[in-house]
């Protein structure tokens, strides 16, 4: 035989050889770590085992478990654990903050919201992520996986769409660590499992919750998702008794007529922020009697919280007539002033235009403003003179004029030296600021305009 067909012949079959040898090779240790996974679920306890291609599928009730690996290259590759079932976090997923994908849910927990991006309904994120599954996640995630106080375990993994998946490296892959990493995998399935009835769980999360953050975006949750569900009443009910003002803030608006007291407690208490008393007194609205209001007002006002006095003027100012000495007495205060003014306007009483004429004249700019604007609702001919001179200032001009035309087109029947035509408009009559009984007509009026002294 030639030695150049010997040659040739090694050529073609010794990588032939090769390939065939690492194949075997392969194939031994995939059987070996099928033989260790098939181990591992008997050890375990596991249903239902089964040796499936390369990977073992088992059983524990209603959770299913799946070895397997995860290939990264062509000699070393990790084992991965599947945990699936009915129930277990539905469409939803949960990987670490750097991962991109669709948007991404907050719980209000500011430690695990900066590591962990969540997909999903955010209802059902909230019913399931309590506290330990929570902290259970974010070992996960981390690497040092840890569940109801069972040893940590440097394994990584993730929830892809309703998948619990755990990866345990290959120098890890021993039976008593896969035992472990599988108890501990079903312990972390158990806390993902979704209840038929997410308003009960999302009220029992509640009621457990520690973190302020987390609780208050349950309740608004229950509040907008579960409006009329039982558990969602008694939620509202129980935060009565609640630390955070905000909650019952919240409860109280949701809760209606039957949430007044928890309302006026957060009026009034000195605790609570001012924005958030503001936003009860604004809740209560007419609801508030106006002696109520009015204490509310001088308590607000000795704490010098702004927000809670204007919503309390804003309350006051609805009683009109009933209100003029209290608006009146408020107005020169620059903290609130511009709403009693508001307010004294929206009264259409022209009792309210004396304050309102001082307000002009004394007021901060803002009051000033708001006075103006007030005087063209209740304002007489006697506000005229004072809104003229208001004009000479640039801030006021505009709303001054606006004033002075709301008074005009309020007059009827305006007797002699009260006319004038207007100097922008041939024709239009308005009150005279100059000359008593005199008519004058604006400098492009015409020729042919009737003589000073004529009607």
């Amino acid at each position: 035989m030639p030695v150049e067909f010997l040659l040739l012949l090694g050529f073609w079959t010794v990588p032939w050889l090769l390939d065939l040898g690492t194949r075997e090779i392969r194939m031994r240790r995939d059987r070996r770590r099928q033989a260790l996974w098939s181990q591992a679920a008997r050890a375990i306890g596991l249903e239902a085992i089964e040796e499936i291609g390369s990977a073992v599928r088992s059983r524990q009730g209603k959770l299913l478990v799946r070895f397997g690996k995860r290939r990264e290259d062509e000699w070393n590759s990790s084992a991965e654990i599947e945990i699936a079932g009915p129930g277990l976090a539905p469409r939803l997923t949960l990987r670490p903050e750097t991962a991109r994908g669709a948007s991404d849910v907050t719980v209000g927990d500011d430690d695990f919201d900066r590591e962990v991006h969540v997909e999903g309904s955010p209802a059902l994120a909230l019913a399931i992520l309590d506290n330990a599954t929570r902290q259970a996640v974010r070992s996960l995630l981390r690497g040092s996986f840890e569940v109801d106080g069972l040893a940590p375990l440097a394994v990584t993994g993730c929830v892809d769409s309703g998948l619990l998946r755990i990866w345990i490296p290959q120098e890890q892959e021993r039976e008593e660590q896969l035992v472990a990493v599988v108890r501990a995998g079903l312990a972390l399935g158990a806390h993902l499992m979704a209840s038929s009835d997410l308003a009960t769980r999302l009220a029992r999360n509640l009621a457990l919750e520690s973190k302020t953050g987390v609780r208050r975006r349950i309740l608004l949750t229950l509040v907008r998702e579960f409006p009329d569900h039982e558990a969602t009443r008694e939620a509202l009910r129980a935060m009565r008794t609640d630390r955070d003002a905000e909650l019952r803030l919240q409860a109280g608006i949701a809760l209606g007529a039957e949430g007044r007291d928890m309302l006026m407690d957060v009026a009034a208490s000195g605790k609570a922020s001012d924005k958030a008393s503001a936003r009860a007194v604004t809740a209560l609205g007419r609801s508030l009697t106006l002696d109520e209001a009015t204490k509310l007002l001088k308590a607000a006002c000795q704490a010098v919280r702004v927000q809670t006095a204007r919503a309390c003027v804003g309350i006051v100012g609805t009683y009109g007539c009933e209100a003029l000495p209290l608006l009146s007495d408020a107005l020169l205060e620059s903290a609130f002033g511009d709403v009693a003014a508001r307010a004294l306007g929206a009264t259409d009483n022209p009792r309210a235009e004396a304050p309102l004429l001082r307000a002009l004249a004394e007021g901060a700019p803002s009051v000033r403003r708001a006075a103006a604007q007030a005087l063209g609702r209740v304002g007489t001919r006697n506000a005229v003179l004072p809104l003229r001179e208001a004009e000479r200032d640039s801030a006021l001009r505009s709303v001054a004029r606006q004033a002075i035309a709301q008074i005009h087109a309020r007059l009827s029947g305006a007797g002699q030296g009260q006319l004038s035509l207007a100097e922008d408009e041939s024709g239009h009559l308005s009150l005279s600021d100059d000359e008593a009984g005199r008519l004058s007509l604006s400098p492009d009026a015409g020729k042919n305009a009737a003589p000073a002294g004529r009607a």
